[in-house]
Formats: C-alpha cells, sequence, structure tokens
C-alpha cells in the first residue's frame, strides 16, 4: 500500500490491548499502532534504531534515564541497544512507529 488515512486505516490486534497495521518495505517496517489505556512495557532494547511520533492520546516514555510525558504531535527517537519502555494511563495512545526492515524468520 502506498497511500493510507489513519482514519480508514484498520487496525488489527497485535497483543493484548494493543491494535496495529504494519507496511513492510526492503529497508524500513512503518506501523501505526493504538496502546490501549493502563498499559506498560517496563523496558526492552534491541540492536537497531527506532523512531516515531504520537498521532493521539499520550504516552509516558522513558529512554536510558530520560523520561518525557508525550502527547500528540510530539517525536520519540529510541537508539540501538538502549534500554526503553512506556506506559500508558486513562486514555488510549496512536503512535506511528518506524524501524528498519528486519528479515523474517
Amino acid at each position: 500500500m502506498s497511500f493510507m488515512h489513519l482514519d480508514t486505516l484498520g487496525l488489527q490486534p497485535f497483543r493484548p490491548s494493543i491494535a496495529s497495521h504494519a507496511e513492510f518495505g526492503a529497508s524500513l517496517t512503518m506501523v501505526v499502532m493504538e496502546i490501549g489505556p493502563g498499559q506498560e512495557d517496563t523496558g526492552h532494547q534491541h540492536p537497531f534504531d527506532q523512531c516515531g511520533m504520537v498521532l493521539s492520546g499520550s504516552i509516558e516514555m522513558f529512554v536510558g534515564d530520560e523520561r518525557r510525558l508525550l502527547h500528540a504531535h510530539d517525536g520519540y527517537f529510541l537508539p540501538a541497544g538502549v534500554i526503553h519502555g512506556w506506559k500508558t494511563f486513562t486514555d488510549a495512545a496512536k503512535l506511528l512507529d518506524v524501524t528498519p526492515a528486519r528479515p523474517k524468520a
């Protein structure tokens, strides 16, 4: 798919309380995801950079020792190898997330 509109994207269940739509290219993966309220990733890391923007709602993210509450139109960059995670509160958060394409297992 070359073009899409956020309102008609049709997110599908991905994990409990997370719905997403992913587009896989030769060098990039782009994911729109909606994380339900009251969810948390206490931290993980991976060997690739990751970046994105909050499309709606709010989400607290941490990258290493830095922690921020992000709202719609705020962006983030997660360097390879740095522990990072997130937490939602009373509302869902919708994100646009971009990573390098990874070989399929």
